[in-house]
């Protein structure tokens, strides 16, 4: 067996090698759909799930409610939560998912442990999405802008281009002709200033939504209001 480990800083906590928490955080709206990957697989090992499982490795997942925190083992009920190869599902997310959640792939000489944190959301007061959770996009005026509906690749099946329904302000718009709406991306070719605000993409997964908002911030020379102070009259 031989899977080649990516050089870093890391830890050793119980004979099992811990690369702590990864950078990439998972942030989901309640009642929305996740999948949660096991890290060691993109970016800690030089090996694929199938490659892994064919050595004689085994996935195993725990959970945590903080990082260092008691791991309790996941019990998979294969139907809301359920582990599929490398990941768990979530269809869908609720409160009581937030936490840290570690795989572990091991056999009898060999550990390697990451941790993924989940965070679930709900959404602001009368809006369709947490300001929290928002990505930013800034454009010039005059100038074109792509606003592209992120982090939806595990969500879209292979081949079908997917059916994404563009909001602003959480209501459904009239596009003018010179906004394009193409795939997951939203085109504008002439940025105006009231093209400031949230944009939410939405997409159909099964019997659930996949929601992202990014909010667009507009700038340029014309934006720029001078105030002149006047301080009483000249002295003759």
């Amino acid at each position: 067996m031989s899977i080649l480990v990516k050089n870093s800083d890391h830890l050793k906590l119980e004979g099992c090698t811990d690369w702590s928490v990864d950078y990439l955080k998972y942030k989901v709206l309640l009642g929305e759909p996740v999948r949660v990957k096991c890290a060691l697989f993109y970016g800690y090992i030089r090996a694929n799930y199938s490659h892994a499982q064919s050595t004689g490795l085994s996935l195993m997942w725990y959970k945590s409610a903080g990082h260092g925190d008691f791991e309790e083992p996941i019990s998979f009920d294969g139907a809301r939560m359920s582990k599929e190869e490398d990941s768990i599902w979530f269809r869908p997310a609720e409160l009581e998912d937030v936490g840290y959640y570690s795989c572990v792939l091991r056999n009898s000489t060999y550990c390697m442990k990451v941790s993924m944190s989940l965070t679930v959301a709900e959404n602001d007061t009368d809006l369709c999405y947490n300001s929290k959770m928002r990505f930013y996009e800034k454009a010039e005026l005059s100038k074109s802008k792509d606003i592209t509906c992120p982090g939806i690749e595990d969500y879209i099946q292979p081949g079908v281009d997917p059916q994404i329904v563009w909001y602003k302000e959480c209501k459904p718009k009239q596009w003018r002709d010179t906004i394009e709406r193409r795939k997951d991306v939203l085109s504008i070719r002439d940025v105006r200033e009231d093209d400031i605000g949230n944009y939410t993409c939405e997409l159909p997964f099964g019997n659930f939504m996949v929601r992202r908002t990014t909010e667009l911030s507009v700038t340029g020379e014309e934006m720029l209001h001078v105030s002149v102070l006047f301080f009483g009259k000249t002295k003759q």
